[in-house]
């Protein structure tokens, strides 16, 4: 199935729909959603809560599923120069979940090409390791006994590419229960990491 919905996309030539701003390209976000949509119509997409850190900038994620297949992607709020922006604007935060949105759907192919000379030297995929098994048991442990700053302080020990793997779903090997998954969707458990962080509330 992805590799289905890969070739489909990644077919697709974007070039009469992206806007050179500088030195940077950007995709419409509203053409290449009308693209996913109509080759999979029940295409749907989430915005993820937003990271704010302790110097002021921001992080959006957003999520987006295409025939089951599901990909997160990330992206600082950027100003012209593509350097992030201290307290962004509603604008500013607007913008970059719009090409937050393009990003990821590059994950499924489409305008991937767009994005090819970004990453220099590409960086090698994160793996697993013993102390990462350990970290995910030890943070179902904490919320077990509903200790959300004790597996927050744990949580901000790792990446965003170490923490995804670490906090998956039991059926793909992840330490943290069902019930444990729910727990750090909730506003008990960011207002933790946000204490873990040293941000403010």
């Amino acid at each position: 199935m992805s590799d289905s919905i890969w070739r489909t996309l990644s077919a697709i030539d974007c070039n009469q729909h992206t806007e050179k701003k500088g030195q940077f390209t950007y995709l419409s976000w509203t053409w290449a959603w009308s693209m996913v949509k109509e080759h999979y119509p029940l295409a749907h997409y989430e915005l993820q809560e937003d990271i704010v850190y302790p110097d002021k900038t921001m992080e959006v994620r957003v999520s987006i599923t295409i025939d089951g297949l599901s990909h997160t992607m990330w992206l600082p709020v950027l100003n012209h120069n593509n350097k992030p922006i201290a307290n962004p604007s509603a604008f500013d935060i607007n913008s970059a979940r719009m090409r937050c949105l393009v990003k990821c759907l590059a994950m499924f192919g489409l305008g991937h090409y767009i994005y090819a000379g970004e990453a220099t030297p590409q960086e090698p995929p994160v793996v697993e390791t013993p102390e990462m098994i350990q970290a995910g048991a030890e943070i179902n442990r904490c919320l077990d006994a509903d200790d959300y700053l004790g597996a927050a302080q744990l949580w901000v020990e790792w990446t965003y590419e170490e923490i995804t793997i670490i906090a998956r779903a039991p059926s793909k090997g992840g330490q943290l229960s069902t019930a444990n998954r729910e727990k750090i969707k909730s506003t008990e458990f960011r207002k933790a990491l946000n204490q873990a962080k040293g941000i403010e509330q």
